[in-house]
């Protein structure tokens, strides 16, 4: 009987965390605008969010991101042909290229039902340092 309410609990648990992860409405394709430190907009996506498990050297429940779409005026910027992977923690969206250990590239901002703003940023074991700014806007959406 023990071991059943433990179970239980356990599953209780997973469940709300999913829940209260992943409450965000994400459907449909937005638009991702990703400047350097000057604000200008080097490279431009149109992106889906799935929820398909993404791989990750970083623990915390990625999904996958669909590029649908790429723009870029500096191929090195950002790393539009890597694979992309999201998650929302605290009311916080954080996109990034999670494969490649020790080299990430992470967006990161409050999401706002139907938008985002925040930093774009590297770290590694090394630190951290800042390469610029990013704004997602559901499409369609009254701006």
């Amino acid at each position: 009987m023990m071991i059943a309410m433990r179970r239980l609990a356990a599953l209780a648990f997973a469940l709300a965390v999913s829940t209260s992860t992943w409450s965000a409405d994400l459907t449909g394709q937005w638009d991702l605008k990703i400047e350097d430190k000057d604000h200008r907009v080097i490279t431009t996506l149109v992106i889906e969010f799935t929820n398909e498990t993404a791989r990750s050297c970083i623990a915390g429940g990625w999904r996958r991101v669909n590029v649908v779409s790429a723009s870029t005026k500096d191929a090195d910027f950002y790393p539009v042909s890597d694979p992309q992977s999201f998650r929302i923690k605290d009311g916080q969206l954080t996109i990034g290229r999670n494969q490649i250990c020790d080299n990430y590239l992470r967006l990161q901002g409050p999401l706002n039902g139907e938008s985002a703003r925040g930093d774009y940023y590297g770290f590694s074991i090394g630190g951290s340092w800042p390469r610029g700014f990013f704004t997602l806007d559901r499409r369609g959406a009254a701006k």
